[in-house]
């Protein structure tokens, strides 16, 4: 069996709370919000999950956001260059969904095969209003897709899998490591999402929800609590995409 490692690499950050990632739970409970691009090796393909998006590019996206308390960490660049790769050397990128903050950077990687779900590709191209500002037309219009549907395998030890409803074409992917299966949880969350404790209805919110939390910001509530708890239920490690501590760790497992 194919085996790897999941390399973090963090571009920006933001300071912020929870409750956007936990569905009218943890309310004001701060939090340092890592914007994350997730790094494997395989064989001899360079594979990124998502490309993330810099501070600088996250103030000039919209009038809105120029105030915004976005980070820089590193460049786009400076990242590939910790695990010894320049854009052109990418050979895969799996989007787990297109928004502006996980695809910014992809237009940079001239040679990857670029995954996405079939249903969220036509969302994106005409999105509802009220999501329309997530998704860069100019970017997902000029880019050339590998459109998938459903679950599927990208290379052994690496797959894919539908988890709809933070975006309607979300897609977690599963990576075969020595310590099982670590699945990179495709919709922007954080481990409380994952492990909220039994009484979390008295002690955190009684709108909050157990044995999972949906995200905070979904297109579909029930599928979005729905793929939460597939995550949870099918993975040994669980890598929930804006997580601090997963983003700080040097490699998973």
């Amino acid at each position: 069996m194919n085996t790897y490692t999941i390399k973090p690499l963090i571009l920006s950050e933001r300071a912020s709370e929870k409750e956007p990632m936990t569905y009218l739970a943890y309310s004001g409970q701060p939090i340092v919000r890592p914007y994350v691009m997730w790094y494997i090796r395989a064989g001899s393909k360079n594979v990124l999950v998502d490309t993330a998006m810099e501070a600088e590019d996250f103030r000039n996206y919209h009038p809105g956001f120029k105030n915004m308390p976005q980070e820089p960490v590193q460049t786009f660049e400076q990242a590939l260059a910790k695990v010894d790769c320049v854009s052109d050397d990418i050979d895969i990128i799996i989007q787990t969904h297109l928004h502006m903050d996980h695809i910014y950077n992809t237009p940079k990687c001239k040679n990857a095969v670029i995954y996405v779900q079939e249903e969220e590709l036509q969302f994106a191209l005409s999105p509802h209003p009220i999501f329309e500002i997530l998704y860069p037309r100019e970017i997902i219009k000029n880019l050339k897709f590998e459109v998938i549907k459903g679950d599927q395998t990208i290379l052994p030890g690496i797959a894919v899998m539908l988890v709809p409803g933070h975006a309607p074409g979300c897609q977690a992917v599963v990576v075969e490591t020595k310590e099982g299966k670590a699945v990179i949880s495709g919709f922007c969350s954080i481990m409380e999402n994952f492990d909220p404790p039994e009484d979390v209805k008295t002690k955190i919110s009684p709108f909050a929800s157990y044995p999972v939390i949906a995200p905070g910001i979904h297109t579909d509530l029930f599928q979005a609590y729905e793929s939460v708890l597939r995550v949870k239920q099918m993975a040994d490690i669980i890598i929930a995409m804006h997580d601090p501590d997963m983003a700080l760790r040097e490699q998973i497992p």
